[in-house]
């Protein structure tokens, strides 16, 4: 075994390559940071973790539609319009569910996949597992007996209904959830 590479000085435990260096707080190193993606790759707002015991609007991170329950059926709508858009997110047995918190029925789907908002209590058909993107948001994924299907747009005689749409990423929406 050949040794001639290393280094026969001793090395210090002293660091002074730091000495004389202004170092800017996190916040702005941050900033800085988010202001220089050498990709140029566009940054999606603030949002917040989805998390058990918080209500949120769940917003499309491209269009700002959200999630809206008007008349009994789940659309997704420009926010100030009617409906009602607050989503408390609770948590059963390690899926989420999401209760509207006026009526007090959870977020769910139908045979036809459609999502809807008619049920009393979390159960299969209202399980929700939401996973962050690399690129920021969140994708929604419902179950479909043994898979993950995600939850994204079909326009219904002009309305854009949510739906199970499919297993691929490219099937679905890109989500934020705005804490309330």
């Amino acid at each position: 075994m050949n040794l001639n590479w290393i280094d026969p000085k001793p090395i210090s435990d002293r660091d002074d390559s730091t000495r004389g260096v202004n170092t800017p707080p996190e916040t702005i190193a941050d900033d800085f940071l988010n202001d220089h993606d050498p990709l140029g790759t566009p940054k999606l707002s603030n949002s917040s973790v989805p998390w058990p015991g918080s209500t949120f609007i769940i917003r499309c991170a491209i269009t700002g539609k959200v999630i809206t329950l008007v008349d009994g059926k789940i659309i997704i709508a420009p926010p100030g319009g009617r409906g009602a858009i607050y989503w408390a997110c609770i948590e059963t047995k390690g899926w989420y569910g999401f209760r509207e918190i006026n009526s007090g029925r959870f977020l769910g789907h139908d045979k036809n996949g459609y999502l809807c908002c008619r049920a009393e209590r979390q159960q299969g058909w209202e399980n929700f597992c939401v996973r962050m993107t690399p690129e920021g948001g969140y994708v929604l994924l419902m179950t479909h007996w043994e898979r993950l299907w995600h939850v994204g747009p079909k326009m219904d005689k002009g309305v854009e209904m949510l739906v199970k749409v499919g297993e691929k990423m490219a099937d679905g929406m890109l989500w934020e959830f705005v804490k309330v």
